[in-house]
Parts: structure tokens; sequence; C-alpha cells
């Protein structure tokens, strides 16, 4: 599974990060992918993001 984050659509909420840190981490006020997608967790922060900022292929 591979993640990717628009960044700019990416506003800087950290939705992402809060529900699933193994995967997301908060840079320069956007969201990038420090590991690939697992699972639930992911999926999860995809469905959560406000912007719809995150793609999972």
């Amino acid at each position: 599974m591979k993640v990717k984050i628009n960044k700019e659509k990416c506003i800087g909420c950290g939705a992402c990060e809060s529900i699933c840190p193994e995967v997301f981490v908060m840079k320069d006020g956007k969201a990038e992918v420090k590991a690939k997608g697992t699972g639930k967790c992911a999926k999860e922060a995809t469905s959560s993001c406000p912007v719809e900022a995150i793609k999972i292929n």
C-alpha cells in the first residue's frame, strides 16, 4: 500500500498524525509520509482528512 499526500491541498491540521503517528508526521506545517501505509490506521487517517489530501494506492 502506498500513501501519498497532496501538499497543495494539505492544510496542516494534524489529524492524520494524531490518528496514525507511525505513518504520518507534520513538517513545516504540512503532513508527510514517514513510513509505508500499514492497514487500518492509514485508511482511518485518509478518511479523516478534512480536505481529502491523502490518497492510498
